[in-house]
């Protein structure tokens, strides 16, 4: 670390000292859904459609969450926390978030950028010299790889919106392979994970074209490099703290495991649990992911879309700029066209989440402007400023119950009556 990132570093944590977030104990406000324009009645059609979805599978169980106008309107359980066992799903039940935390650790960039930290226009490389001048990869494999110099650096504006250039290691090609095979994730510390990316080279030059990738893990590195703490104790301050998130970590306590949802999977046609190197509340990987690696629970991460929904004020309180999230939210990849590489052509990409751009090709009836993401492991939420609506579902299930969400989205957006 350089001179002047201790001095910013130490600079930090000083206004920390000085500043000791208020944390709210109580409930989210509540209110029956005719208060607020929705129809109890048309709720029961997604009630049943997520009960549906439990007993038919995919889903083991679930939750679903409807809020408007700030206030909780629906917040239900169904299934089970862990179907083999029998043990019932409950309203404090703790997921893992898989995608969601990308929309966290966006707003934790963001709170860099409103401290004058950094700039969406400067190159990651001022603060992660490890990835500077990465090349565009051309052809061939192994030794024998073809190169040329990228025509722009790697900002942080195109990390925050997945236009960074790296491949998204999910196709076959020969450069997806590349990725797969050099295992740069597995890293026991966001600076490994670091230098592992940086032997790689990019698919696309940086701010050409949308590839979902690991743009938000270097993001987190970003925030460590630049705050000089970790990445969960950087969260907790600016953002767990003051809206309350009490349950939301990298690494789930002893003591709140037994609050953990066991994630299913099919093997041989059977419900099975999930087997792998990671057990569930465990670090999912060996670093905190800002591409993935949240757990929270649905009270947590509604009490975060609300801030945003309300352009960053949460109880009276101001977690992020007005401006800040509303940069957030809005289309930041539509001069793309067709090389945002998506499922959902009514789409773009904000900072964090989508943007939904118009109605020709919808999956779902939310408004234009509706805003979110979704996790691998079937979690779901969608903000919807226009309605001032948020419907949330989670779920642990993998790979990602995906179909199931624009039906959910329809049942929970019909039943706005007002």
């Amino acid at each position: 670390m350089t001179c002047s990132f201790k001095r910013l570093s130490l600079a930090i944590l000083v206004a920390w000292v000085g500043f000791v977030p208020s944390v709210s104990s109580g409930e989210s406000p509540h209110a029956t859904p005719e208060e607020v324009g929705v129809s109890s009645e048309r709720l029961q059609t997604m009630h049943r459609f997520v009960e549906d979805s439990v007993k038919s599978y995919p889903l083991t169980g679930a939750i679903t969450l409807i809020a408007r106008h700030g206030k909780v309107v629906d917040f239900r359980t169904y299934g089970y926390k862990d179907k083999l066992a029998g043990i019932p799903m409950e309203k404090d039940a703790i997921f893992a978030l898989a995608s969601m935390t990308k929309t966290i650790v966006s707003a934790g960039t963001m709170v860099l950028v409103e401290q004058g930290h950094v700039r969406l226009s400067d190159p990651i490389s001022r603060f992660l010299p490890e990835l500077e001048k990465r090349p565009v990869y051309l052809s061939g494999t192994g030794d024998e790889i073809q190169t040329r110099p990228a025509k722009s650096p790697i900002l942080i504006r195109h990390l925050l919106t997945h236009t960074a250039g790296w491949a998204g290691n999910r196709g076959q090609s020969s450069l997806d392979r590349i990725y797969t095979q050099s295992a740069y994730r597995e890293a026991n510390s966001l600076k490994e994970f670091v230098k592992n990316l940086a032997k790689l080279p990019l698919q696309d030059d940086p701010g050409t074209a949308y590839t979902y990738g690991p743009s938000i893990d270097v993001l987190g590195a970003l925030i460590e490099r630049v705050s000089g703490t970790d990445l969960q104790t950087f969260l907790e301050h600016h953002l767990f703290k003051p809206l309350g998130m009490k349950d939301t970590f990298f690494e789930v306590p002893a003591e709140k495991r037994d609050r953990l949802v066991q994630m299913f999977t099919r093997r041989n046609g059977e419900l099975a649990y999930v087997e792998g190197q990671v057990k569930q509340g465990d670090m999912r990987r060996g670093f905190p992911a800002g591409g993935g690696g949240l757990y929270s629970t649905a009270s947590d991460y509604y009490r975060f879309a609300q801030m945003l929904l309300d352009q960053g004020t949460f109880e009276g309180r101001s977690i992020l700029g007005k401006k800040t999230v509303q940069s957030m939210m809005r289309n930041q990849t539509g001069f793309l066209g067709d090389k945002v590489k998506s499922n959902n052509r009514s789409e773009a990409y904000g900072f964090g989440g989508s943007v939904k751009t118009d109605t020709f090709y919808e999956k779902d009836m939310s408004s234009v402007g509706s805003y979110g993401w979704g996790g691998a492991y079937s979690t779901w939420y969608r903000i919807d400023p226009e309605e001032e609506f948020i419907a949330m579902i989670f779920a642990q299930h993998t790979p990602m119950a995906s179909s199931l969400m624009p039906y959910f989205a329809n049942t929970a957006w019909q039943a706005i009556v007002d």
